[in-house]
């Protein structure tokens, strides 16, 4: 009687593992349609105590006409919100966009959407900063890369904080961004 339990037990557990075993799964490791990106955000080194910027997005420009509506595509971007630049240097990165998928088509340009909140403090003394009227709340780097299906394009932004920063008067800091921006390229599959 136990040696027939025993053949039961293990019997259906040869049938369980059989069910589980025999399931299809997508394979992981297929190849996407879209490109992904990541963006990653750095300040310089800088003779101001704090740099502390409004992000509000970033976005690539895909058509060519860039008063086309619908010629920016949002990264949707996930560390949105004020973060201080002097903090970020050298190996210190904010990640803006992690792993977004994108359609793999020619980018004209890359630029970071910056919002109102945006001070810096300079000799123990804080400004409010007022971004150029030409910049339009954001800073627009050219790239014209054909982004490809399965790749992975990293972009780090390096903003360079004292050459973007000037003071017209005693009381007063505007924003100017003079950014460089590294792309390196990754093989997904």
């Amino acid at each position: 009687m136990k040696f027939l339990l025993k053949i039961k037990i293990v019997l259906l557990c040869l049938i369980f593992l059989s069910l589980f075993t025999n399931c299809t799964k997508e394979e992981e490791s297929s190849p996407i349609e879209n490109s992904l990106v990541n963006v990653k955000l750095l300040g310089t080194q800088s003779q101001l105590n704090r740099f502390n910027l409004e992000i509000l997005d970033v976005q690539l420009r895909v058509l060519e006409d860039e008063t086309d509506p619908n010629a920016w595509l949002s990264l949707n971007a996930i560390n949105t919100g004020i973060h201080d630049l002097t903090d970020f240097t050298g190996n210190q990165v904010i990640t803006l966009v992690d792993f977004e998928q994108v359609p793999s088509e020619f980018i004209y340009n890359i630029k970071l959407v910056l919002g109102d909140e945006n001070t810096l403090v300079k000799n123990g003394v804080e400004y409010i900063i007022d971004i150029e009227s030409d910049y339009d709340h954001a800073s627009v780097n050219v790239l014209e890369k054909q982004l490809v299906e399965n790749k992975l394009y990293d972009f780090t932004i390096e903003l360079n904080i004292d050459e973007s920063v000037r003071f017209p008067s005693q009381n007063e800091a505007k924003l100017n961004p003079k950014m460089n921006t590294e792309m390196r390229l990754y093989n997904l599959y």
